[in-house]
């Protein structure tokens, strides 16, 4: 099986947020941090949600801190220890 990069995490992570949770108008980079761009904490369930289905993963609920929370870039890095 081939390995997922962070580029790879990165970009589902961007085209589900831009598809799913933010306007399409909105322009958003991995470092955006989402406080910026009004991602609240029901759509941070959401992108968890979508990970754990995508990259058939369970991301731990230590792991769920604010660091890991602040971008797309943050919580791809997360994801990528748990492949």
């Amino acid at each position: 099986m081939e390995k997922i990069s962070i580029e790879n995490i990165c970009i589902e992570l961007l085209l589900f947020v831009q598809s799913s949770i933010l306007d399409s108008s909105v322009s958003i980079s991995p470092e955006t941090h989402f406080s910026e761009i009004g991602i609240d904490s029901m759509s941070i369930i959401e992108l968890v949600l979508f990970i754990e289905r995508k990259f058939d993963v369970s991301i731990s609920e230590k792991d769920l801190s604010p660091e890991n929370l602040k971008s797309i870039q943050t919580l791809a890095e997360c994801t990528l220890k748990y492949l």
